[in-house]
């Protein structure tokens, strides 16, 4: 004899996962011990020294927001908030010294699950904002 299954289960179950999904991605913050740059990466190039470029990354505005910065290593790890559409992600963004400039290496990490064209969107728009802010003047910013 089959058992049917009520309707309401498929009602439940998805907005218990995205309940859950939802309170696991605005909890994690990153961390530079912890979040690693991985294979999803963009480059940035600049003429600007790494302390200048460390610096301008870590007073990113906007949507951005820096969860943990090491000056020493020159490491930065921004973040986005969880949206309607995905679940925020951490940016990781370790800075060089290349010649007379620096060398920006952005990451990107899906605070929960996330995959496709979302991620790499998001990845273009962190990298952008980045690089606004790097070619920003100096008498712009003060």
């Amino acid at each position: 004899m089959r058992h049917p299954i009520d309707p309401w289960v498929f009602i439940v179950v998805p907005l218990v996962v995205v309940g859950l999904g939802f309170l696991i991605a605005s909890s994690r913050r990153g961390s530079v011990a912890s979040t690693l740059i991985g294979s999803r990466r963009m480059e940035l190039h600049s003429a600007a020294d790494p302390a200048t470029v460390f610096e301008r990354i870590r007073g990113l505005g906007g949507k951005y927001r820096t969860d943990d910065a090491d000056p020493q290593r020159h490491v930065v790890v921004l973040s986005s908030s969880p949206t309607f559409a995905t679940w925020g992600f951490l940016y990781p963004v370790y800075i060089h010294a290349e010649g007379g400039g620096s060398r920006i290496e952005i990451g990107i990490a899906s605070r929960f699950i996330q995959f496709g064209p979302l991620v790499t969107s998001a990845h273009k728009q962190c990298t952008k904002a980045i690089e606004d802010a790097i070619s920003i003047p100096v008498a712009r910013i003060a």
